[in-house]
């Protein structure tokens, strides 16, 4: 996809709502670059409006720009028009500069002119790291306006200021457009974000069918159960100290003295962290002996302190830890359930975006998706986060997941759940191949990966070898290599080392690395300087990194990210290309893409077509990225997500 040296038209639309709204077209505004002008369309001249945009994509040379136009703007006009003026797929000449800006500007957070625009107060705080027009607004030095701020009930009906206003956006996405193509950046990257942003935002508007009674159902039996291990909480647990009353006067049916101090106590809240934290330290002078189970929070004077985690999963390790008294331990089990209920009931009903309060009245959950919202590549999940929807494996992750399908709503619709196998592992076999002749890979694709793991490192057991490689290749530190065997430190250490030397070709990989990064050790501030502060990913884009420690790990979450981005716009061409519509009018819909694996929900009798071309689409996708491993899918068909994991 090429950006540079091409005429552009940089538009932008003011209607009545949101997409799932909006009915009317207010106004619109185009710059065009060959004429170096603004042209206005007011209400009356939407027709207008809308085919000089079909002009430019005529022309064949003309870019059509706008922020956030993939997601918003174009189906905006494709809804008020009635029809599909401008494609639900890919073109090469509609660009979108919100798609470029999280590109581009990945690690925006993280550059020092971004943390210099905060600390001088050139751009407000609840901007920074956006990508939001507004927030490029401030950084350009052309601010957006403030119609909206301005007027009450702004987006009511259309006026002059609000076209003024309409304006002033086309000009701030013109200046970053500029700003943007100055990068020459990878057009294989640029290309593959805008695929998958058009993508992402056909799934987004098709929806994930959620079975709404069936969840109220699960709501009560988890409300039931939250009621009573709470009543049972407060029955076991500690008394919990309340203020001291010293009485005035003497009350025998009470048994008061007059002065006599009486200590009072309060009814026990397990939602109360300070509660919680009180029975730890004062009733049983403990503290779990586990780095993982504390989180770093900012205290007084911006001062960096470690707290304990109050969750499932820590009262889960304190109810199995022999070091904690028994009555602690049993108490634990309690909480952690609790916890877990909490979490449950957060998910589904009582969180600001509970899967009760986002389905719409038609059925469906419209989650939202960033498709490149972390530096990595990988894609974000918002509004509700449809990549934290409980496992099957976890508590309650049966019934949360069996919620999310067609479930025989739909006809003879199926659920068609895809998974790209062990990919992980199969791109640090690609980033090994130059290091020892494709021998890891060869392992990873037809052999047992983890055995030859754990012989390497020395592990007792295969599911020892399976969290040891993960937990390294996630930069796990000493202490916590040990204790996957239940030692300290230094067997930790040990095991990082053995698996070293008996696998050559990954020390070599993160000298190569360290290499690339220009890596090299200030021994005045005892801390890593790197030259280079990126890695190039699959399409050339750049891939950003914090430290060595993190490039490995980074590097593969990115190479996955990206294999897995193309991948799924393959398997959307091959079937487009088979015949079939996308759409819950058509024939198959995406409505899930979680990491690795994409949900669809299909025609029946297409199940196993669906399956085969997302396979065809994965090798497709090995060819294009030239990748040195073999590339594979798994797939399941049911009625629900439940089924299809």
């Amino acid at each position: 996809m090429e950006i540079t040296n091409r005429p552009f038209a940089v538009f932008d639309i003011e209607t009545d709502g949101l997409l799932v709204y909006v009915k009317r077209f207010h106004c619109g505004v185009i710059y065009d670059s060959e004429t170096d002008s603004y042209l206005r369309f007011r209400p009356s001249e939407f027709d207008s409006f809308v085919s000089r945009l079909l002009g430019y994509l005529r022309d064949g040379e003309t870019l059509l720009v706008a922020h956030n136009g993939i997601s918003y703007d174009l189906p905006a006009i494709n809804k008020i028009v009635g029809y599909e003026a401008f494609p639900e797929v890919y073109h090469p000449r509609i660009v979108d500069t919100l798609v470029l800006s999280r590109l581009i500007y990945s690690n925006l957070k993280n550059m020092k002119a971004e943390q210099k625009n905060l600390k001088t107060g050139k751009l407000p705080g609840k901007l920074f790291g956006s990508h939001k027009l507004a927030a490029w607004g401030y950084r350009l030095g052309e601010l957006k306006g403030t119609y909206a701020e301005d007027h009450e009930d702004a987006w009511a009906c259309f006026n002059e200021d609000m076209l003024d206003y309409c304006q002033q956006d086309v000009k701030v996405t013109l200046k970053l457009f500029e700003l943007l193509k100055s990068k020459n950046y990878s057009s294989r990257a640029i290309e593959l974000e805008h695929k998958v942003a058009v993508l992402l935002a056909k799934m987004e508007r098709n929806g994930f069918p959620f079975d709404r009674e069936s969840a109220l159902t699960l709501e009560e039996e988890l409300r039931g159960r939250y009621t009573a291990l709470e009543a049972s909480l407060k029955r076991v647990a500690p008394p919990i100290p309340d203020k001291v009353f010293i009485p005035k006067r003497d009350n025998a049916a009470r048994g008061y003295k007059a002065g006599v101090p009486i200590q009072r106590y309060k009814e026990f809240n397990p939602g109360s962290r300070q509660q919680v934290l009180w029975i730890l330290s004062n009733v049983f002078n403990y503290l779990p002996d586990n780095p993982e189970l504390f989180e770093e929070k900012e205290g007084p004077d911006d001062e960096v302190v470690k707290r304990l985690k109050l969750d499932d999963e820590t009262f889960e390790y304190i109810s199995k830890d022999e070091d904690a008294p028994i009555e602690l331990r049993n108490l634990a089990k309690q909480l952690s359930e609790y916890y877990m209920l909490t979490k449950r009931l957060g998910q589904l009903a009582d969180g600001k975006h509970g899967w009760l309060k986002c389905v719409t009245p038609e059925g469906f959950i419209h989650g939202f998706v960033n498709p490149n919202g972390a530096v990595t590549g990988r894609a974000t999940h918002s509004s509700p986060n449809m990549a934290q929807i409980p496992s099957i494996r976890a508590a309650y992750g049966k019934e949360c997941r069996a919620l999310f399908g067609p479930n025989g709503f739909f006809g003879d619709w199926v659920q068609v759940g895809v998974d790209a196998s062990g990919l992980e592992l199969r791109c640090l076999a690609h980033f090994m191949y130059p290091f020892d002749e494709g021998e890891y890979a060869h392992a990873v694709v037809f052999g047992d990966i983890h055995t030859k793991n754990q012989e390497a490192a020395g592990l007792p057991t295969r599911d020892n070898a399976k969290t040891f490689i993960y937990a390294y290749l996630y930069g796990a530190g000493d202490e916590k290599i040990g204790k996957i065997v239940k030692k300290d430190a230094a067997h930790g250490k040990k095991l990082k080392a053995s698996f070293l030397a008996q696998t050559p070709a990954l020390k070599f990989l993160k000298e190569h690395i360290a290499e690339m990064l220009g890596a090299t050790y200030d021994h005045k501030t005892r801390k890593q300087k790197l030259a280079q502060d990126w890695l190039e990913g699959l399409d050339g884009r750049k891939v950003h990194v914090r430290s060595t420690h993190a490039a490995l790990n980074t590097l593969l979450q990115s190479a996955g990210a990206l294999i897995c981005k193309y991948w799924i716009v393959r398997t959307d061409e091959l079937l487009r290309e088979a015949g079939y519509k996308h759409g819950w009018d058509g024939d198959y819909t995406y409505m899930a893409w979680v990491h690795d694996e994409i949900q669809l929900s299909c025609k029946e009798e297409i199940a196993d077509e669906v399956m085969a071309i997302a396979q065809k689409a994965m090798r497709d996708t090995q060819a294009y990225f030239r990748f040195r491993v073999q590339l594979d899918t798994e797939g399941k068909k049911g009625k629900n997500w439940c089924e299809c994991h």
